[in-house]
């Protein structure tokens, strides 16, 4: 069985589109980039939602545009320029109204407040306990009694606040091997933390004790060690 090598390598184009390819790549290229250019500076991080979805509509005109030949140059350049003045209209909006910035861009929402962790956010759709749990860890935070205030802000990003060295106080561990010690049964006297929400209490030996902030019934040892940066 004798290979098509035309069709495994450029399909059923002809030759010529190849080097259209090379003309239309750099030229889509080009515009997204001016086009990003005047939307303003913004690292990844800092983007929106709506930015994010402005990029993606940006990518696939300009991808489709590079190599479907039954797409024209002009049909792309027109998605941008729709794109960019819908861009510049909605931060127009954004500037003239706080209700219209919180729903296209959200607003920063609490998820640690004073070593207890804000549970209608954490667990629910926001941000999941592991995922929490992890963000911590690579910034080598050991317990929830480090630190004073975590805030999601609209970006994506954490914004870590700590508890001064002399204030640090026990706190839920967030290190696996300590975590995975939590239990329902209490087996010695002993300051502890809420396994749900971080709430600190002294317990007594118990089989079953119920957090009164979050009604959670899991516990771990807490644990006081300063951060060591």
């Amino acid at each position: 069985m004798e290979m098509d090598w035309h069709r495994i390598f450029f399909s059923d184009h002809p030759y010529s589109f190849f080097i259209e390819i090379l003309i239309r790549t750099p030229l889509m290229f080009l515009a997204v980039v001016l086009i990003l250019r005047l939307t303003g500076k913004r690292g990844v991080q800092q983007l929106s939602i709506f930015e994010m979805v402005m990029i993606i509509t940006l990518g696939s005109a300009a991808g489709d545009s590079m190599f479907y030949e039954d797409v024209g140059l002009f049909h792309a350049l027109a998605v941008f320029v729709v794109v960019l003045i819908a861009y510049r209209l909605i931060i127009f909006f954004i500037a003239k109204s706080e209700k219209i910035e919180k729903l296209l861009e959200g607003e920063p929402l609490y998820l640690l407040r004073d070593g207890r962790m804000c549970v209608n956010e954490i667990g629910g759709s926001e941000m999941g306990a592991d995922e929490f749990f992890g963000e911590l860890r690579s910034q080598s935070i050991e317990h929830l009694g480090q630190l004073r205030y975590v805030i999601l802000e609209d970006t994506g990003k954490l914004s870590i606040f700590y508890q001064a060295d002399d204030e640090v106080k026990a706190g839920l561990p967030v290190l696996p091997d300590d975590y995975n010690k939590k239990s329902q049964k209490i087996e010695q006297k002993g300051l502890y933390a809420c396994a749900r929400c971080g709430y600190t209490q002294m317990l007594q030996h118990a089989d079953i004790t119920t957090c009164e902030y979050c009604k959670n019934t899991e516990w771990v040892k807490a644990i006081d060690r300063k951060r060591i940066v």
